[in-house]
This record gives C-alpha cells, sequence and structure tokens, in this order.
C-alpha cells in the first residue's frame, strides 16, 4: 500500500481487519472508557497484542481501489452512483458484462505458454442476505447489456417465427424454408446442456469464431434446481468455458438431438444467499475447481440499516454510457453484420507486477503451509488480469488519457482485484478444501512379506489364527499348497504330522514352480 494515501471508507474495514473504531464525544463511550480507568495496564497489554496482530496482517496489505472519477466510461457511471459498501462488487459485476463486448479481444498471460491466448471471460457470483440489496447487479444489466437484449429479441422472433411456421406446414414437399441463422447472447438461467451447446455451435457457423455468451441469475437456487435435471447440468461446461480453446461437446445418435463439439465460452453474474451458493459450490464443485473459477462477491450486512441504493443516472452519465456501449458494440460486430476481427491487446508491461504479486502470494504459502492458498492465489491472478485488461480496452476507446495515466490506473486495479478475489475465496471456500484435500491424501501402501513373519516351523491351527490376525481373507490352505509348490516349504516325511509345517532354506521363483537355492 503507498504511503501518505487515505483509505477510502470502504476499503478501510478490509485492509485492517484490527482497526480501532474512531473515538467520539460523549454517550456510551464516555461511560465505557470511564469503567476502565482503572484497567490501564490491561488495556496496554491488549493494546500491545492488537498491535502484534496488526503487523502480522499487514504482511500483505490489501492494495486501494481507485478513485471513482478515474474509472473509465462504462464502469465509472455505477462507481460513482453505488453506495460505499457496493464499490468492489459494482466493479466486478460491470466488468462482467462489458466482458462479452471484448468477446474478439485475445490477451496473453503472464504463465501462459507462448502463443495461447485467451479470451477475456469473468464468472462471477453475487452472496448476500435476503433484501441484502442483491438486486442492484440485475439494475446495472438492463443498461449495461441493453443492445445484445434488443438484439436477442429480434432473433428470438425469428425462431418463434419459424417453429410457429413448422407447426402449421410441417415438412410436407419440402414446402418448409430452411431455419433462420440466429445468434443469441443472452442466456436464461435454466437453459438445457443442449440448448447451450446449439447456441455456443451458433457463432462458429456464423462467423468461424467462438463468441462469449452470457448467463444472469437474480437467485442461484434456479439454477441448483435445474441442475437436478441431467439435460440441464452446465456444472461442467461452466468450468470449461472459463478458457479459450477448451473444447466441450456431445454426441447423440437420434436426429433430433443436437450433437457438437463447441469452444464454449461463458460470462456469468449469479446472486443467491449464502446457503443457495453452498448449494450451488458443493464439494464436487470445491475439489473439482469451479470455485478457483469464480470472482465470489459477498456483501457487507449492517444489522438495522437501510439497504444500499444507487443514486439515479444524470442524464451526462446516460448519454456517456450509450456512446461507449455504442463503440464496445462495434467491438464485436461490424456494421454489415459480421464479427469484428481480432483484437491482440497487449498487457506484457504488466507482467512484472503480476508476477510479483504472485511470488508475494507463494511466500505467504510457505509461511503458511496452506493448500487453500497456493491453489487459489493462481486464478485469482487470472481473473483479476482479465479485469485489467477490459479496463485498458475501455480506457484505450474513451480516448482520454495517456497511456503512462492508464498504465498506472490499471496495475492498481489488478493488484487491488487479485488481493480482493483471494481473500473472498480464502474465507469463504478456505477451509472447505483443505478438509477436501486431506480426504484424498490416503495413506502410503507397502506389501508386507508375510511368509517372513512366520517363525521357521509352524502348524496349520497357528497360520489361521496368524492370517485371522493381518486381517486376509484367503485361506490358509491355499497358502500352503502355493508355499509349497514354490518349494519354500518342506514336504513331510512319511509318518511326520502333515499338519506341523517346516521352512525350507530355498527361495522360490513365482509363476514357474522352480526354485532357486541361495549360493
Amino acid at each position: 500500500m503507498e504511503k501518505g494515501k487515505k483509505i477510502p471508507p470502504q476499503e478501510a474495514s478490509q485492509t485492517n481487519p484490527v482497526a480501532k473504531p474512531e473515538d467520539t464525544k460523549g454517550g456510551i463511550n464516555n461511560k465505557v472508557s470511564s469503567g476502565l480507568k482503572g484497567a490501564k495496564l490491561a488495556s496496554g497489554l491488549i493494546g500491545k497484542k492488537l498491535a502484534e496482530q496488526a503487523e502480522e496482517n499487514e504482511e500483505m496489505p490489501m492494495h486501494h481501489l481507485i478513485a471513482d472519477k478515474d474509472y473509465p466510461s462504462g464502469i465509472r457511471e455505477w462507481m460513482i452512483t453505488s453506495p460505499s459498501d457496493l464499490k468492489y462488487p459494482t466493479l466486478v459485476v460491470a466488468a462482467a458484462m462489458l466482458s462479452v463486448y471484448l468477446t474478439r479481444v485475445r490477451i496473453q498471460y503472464v504463465y501462459d505458454n507462448q502463443g495461447e491466448k485467451s479470451a477475456i471471460v469473468l464468472q462471477v457470483i453475487v452472496e448476500g442476505e435476503q433484501s441484502s440489496g442483491k438486486s442492484f447487479a440485475r439494475y446495472i444489466m438492463r443498461t449495461l447489456m441493453k443492445p445484445f437484449i434488443e438484439r436477442d429479441s429480434e432473433m428470438r422472433a425469428k425462431e418463434q417465427e419459424y417453429a410457429a411456421l413448422k407447426r402449421r406446414q410441417g415438412k410436407k414437399d419440402g414446402k418448409l424454408p430452411p431455419e433462420p441463422k440466429t445468434d443469441i447472447t443472452i442466456l436464461p438461467e435454466t437453459v438445457s446442456l443442449t440448448m447451450f451447446i446449439k447456441r455456443c455451435d451458433a457463432a462458429v457457423k456464423l462467423y468461424g469464431a467462438p463468441k462469449t455468451l452470457f448467463e444472469f441469475a437474480d437467485e442461484i437456487s434456479a439454477i441448483v434446481h435445474s441442475a437436478k435435471r441431467q439435460f440441464a447440468d452446465l456444472s461442467q461446461v461452466i468450468k470449461t468455458a472459463y478458457d479459450l480453446g477448451s473444447v466441450y461437446g456431445q454426441d447423440f445418435m437420434s436426429e433430433s438431438s443436437y450433437s457438437a463439439m463447441v469452444d464454449a465460452l461463458l460470462s456469468f453474474v449469479f446472486c443467491g444467499t449464502q446457503s443457495a451458493v453452498s448449494r450451488y459450490m458443493n464439494k464436487a464443485a470445491i475439489e473439482g475447481g469451479a470455485v478457483t473459477r469464480t470472482i465470489l462477491c459477498p456483501l457487507i450486512s449492517h444489522l438495522g440499516d437501510n439497504p444500499p441504493q444507487f443514486q439515479a443516472l444524470t442524464d451526462t452519465q446516460r448519454n456517456e454510457l450509450e456512446n461507449t456501449l455504442d463503440k464496445l458494440f462495434g467491438l464485436c460486430y461490424e456494421e454489415d453484420g459480421k464479427f469484428h476481427q481480432e483484437i491482440e491487446e497487449d498487457m506484457s508491461w504488466l507482467y512484472k507486477t503480476v508476477v510479483k504479486w504472485c511470488n508475494d502470494c507463494r511466500q505467504q504459502v510457505v509461511k503458511t503451509m496452506s493448500k487453500s492458498m497456493d491453489v487459489f492465489y493462481k486464478r485469482s491472478s487470472v481473473s483479476a488480469f482479465r479485469i485489467a485488461a477490459l479496463m485498458q480496452v475501455l480506457y484505450k476507446v474513451e480516448g482520454k488519457k495517456s497511456e503512462k495515466e492508464i498504465r498506472k490506473l490499471v496495475r492498481q486495479t489488478y493488484l487491488a482485484c487479485a488481493d480482493r478475489i483471494l481473500q473472498n475465496m480464502l474465507q469463504r471456500w478456505g477451509k472447505a478444501f483443505e478438509q477436501i484435500s486431506a480426504e484424498g491424501e490416503g495413506e502410503p501402501y507397502h506389501t508386507v512379506d508375510y511368509f517372513s513373519e512366520l517363525p521357521q516351523e509352524f502348524s496349520y491351527q497357528f497360520l489361521e489364527e496368524f492370517l485371522k490376525q493381518k486381517e486376509l481373507k484367503t485361506p490358509a490352505r491355499n497358502m500352503v499348497c502355493n508355499w509349497r509348490r514354490w518349494g519354500w516349504l518342506e514336504k513331510p516325511a512319511k509318518g511326520e504330522d502333515r499338519k506341523v509345517l517346516r521352512k525350507t532354506q530355498q527361495k522360490g521363483t513365482i509363476g514357474d514352480g522352480n526354485t532357486k537355492k541361495d549360493n
């Protein structure tokens, strides 16, 4: 954290978890302080301990978000009008929606192989209690996604018109016209897996390239309920849809089903209560990596307070938003309706900052021996890097800041987002991940030479008891038969008790029935 800079109100509690409350005049604080005048020594000891804890917590300080006015258009309008408790959730939710416009932008992460490009895909979950203000995401979506909402309405109208025609005429004598080519971006929360694959495949057929789709859910519980039906379970494909080039598909024998292999890309914003999010992010999701791909935004709930509210957008802000969205839509589709050519955004200047942040995390991993942090920090950095790339594109589209100013603001945004993504992930799923990892670590298996543990001479009864104690299921009779075949037991002479067994001085070779004498 840079010295001399004040922390914004919404960041203070996250930056210093043991910060002292501000002193107030009069009231209950004066009564408490007067009652503690005789306990100065105890207070001093407590203060010293708090200071030590604060020093430990500041090993990795939380970087602050940039000022609201410094964000690019498309995000700035929401940050200025948002309440203080929703600054970070507003940034992440708006970024996830704007990532759909930048479907043709390609970036390379510092730890990716040379030439391996990434798309700006962001997957966000807003978690909060009932009536805690989660609906702000829907409020932002109505404006930011308006161009796609209108375009999707036209496309769906074509599909519905064709479906009605198909019901009336059928496929008699080839009179039915070809199915219209549609390209829909926003998916309902209960979309089936087959329809999801069809929507992904449509962009490749129309434009020859994958396209980022978007899914919004006011209640994540609807997705949990829908996933109980096998044909609507997107839990696996959503993980694949985080990365460019990860192919997912299905292949049916029936002609009525849709079969395809697609490069799925999906940004989403899901809202839900803590219990609903826990049902969505179950043990399989935590173990399988769904949580690391997700940016969690827990909302702060204050007892007795009114729900947080946004200020109304001014006419100037609305005009700026419309102009920005028009420019961004032009980066997705050209005037003739075709896909915009691929845009490679150079983010190599940020590599040094990314490597340093990751190195700091690795040092914390070594100090704390935390497996969850060792796993979570990597994709936290990836998601923050994508937000930083989106910010850089937005600054360039707006065209009001110099390259030096842009890089300074983008760097700070990366650090602030990476810190918060990792912290929220660790607080929500760190303990569960550690428990699941411990369950998966089985004890090392070692083979035991039970024959060598037996004495030189033993009885059948002794062998049966020995096998029982070792919890071995093989009958003693079978064991004796094999050992004699391999020459490990002496053959009883005539007149000797066959239930008394003696070891030989030979070692058998398993499988060939022969024996070799020790030299």
